[in-house]
């Protein structure tokens, strides 16, 4: 893993076999070879907009499920008789799923997962209306 780094090249025949990566903070170059890169980026959630309307964290995350309960209490103003289920904000039947999500695993396949749970957890608050 790299920090501070920038993939500048990318080499191969019928696959990668080399990148040169670049250190951001002295210019400096170096080759490696390698057959897979694994890119992580968007790593800051743009959430400003929920401002005021669900919990988040310092980073401005999405709080939800077990992670709004503070010392066993629930978040504040929360009124259903029940703790929040997974993926459900500090506003009762509003859902956050994938990198929005403070707890999140931020991979896709589990982004994916988390929006077939979350339709099916509105399913369930629904009924229960």
């Amino acid at each position: 893993m790299r920090t501070r780094s920038a993939i500048v090249c990318m080499d191969g025949d019928d696959h990668l076999e080399t990148i040169t990566v670049r250190d951001l903070q002295t210019g400096e170059e170096q080759a490696e070879k390698t057959s897979h890169v694994f890119v992580f980026i968007g790593a800051q959630p743009l959430t400003t907009w929920l401002d005021g309307q669900v919990a988040r964290d310092d980073r401005g995350f999405v709080l939800a499920g077990p992670d709004l309960l503070h010392g066993g209490s629930r978040p504040p103003g929360w009124t259903p008789p029940r703790d929040p289920w997974p993926l459900e904000t500090s506003v009762p039947g509003v859902f956050a799923a994938g990198d929005v999500r403070a707890a999140s695993v931020k991979r896709v396949a589990s982004a994916v997962g988390e929006g077939a749970l979350a339709v099916t957890l509105i399913h369930q608050y629904l009924e229960r209306l």
